[in-house]
């Protein structure tokens, strides 16, 4: 059975600023959503849905109840770090994998979810 990541959902207080992360640092667009009846965004790497977002009242979208992390892959992490560095975006790394060439980097998003940026 081949399996591939979907999606990732975050419940988020800050929808707005977790949008404006994920499409201004990450590269994700703003895209079709169905009309639920909450609040929310979709978030697309090309055309596939990538993370949904869910728009939560203040104190039920702590780090601890939303995701601890996930990860993108990236065609330059050099490339990808100097894109964080103009954008004075904090993060830790890069490090290689241990006993691979990979190498990742770490971000927090506004709701404390961590964001591992990896590749070569």
């Amino acid at each position: 059975m081949a399996v591939r990541l979907q999606h990732v959902n975050i419940r988020t207080s800050d929808l707005q600023g977790t949008i404006d992360f994920y499409t201004k640092v990450i590269g994700l667009s703003q895209g079709e959503r169905p009309d639920f009846d909450f609040a929310g965004a979709w978030l697309y790497d090309g055309m596939q849905p990538a993370v949904h977002l869910r728009e939560v009242t203040e104190g039920s979208a702590q780090a601890g109840n939303t995701v601890d992390h996930f990860a993108f892959q990236v065609d330059s992490l050099d490339e990808a770090v100097a894109h964080l560095d103009r954008l004075g975006v904090r993060y830790r790394g890069p490090n290689y994998l241990p006993g691979t060439a990979v190498r990742q980097c770490f971000l927090q998003d506004p709701n404390g979810v961590i964001v591992e940026l990896q590749g070569p």
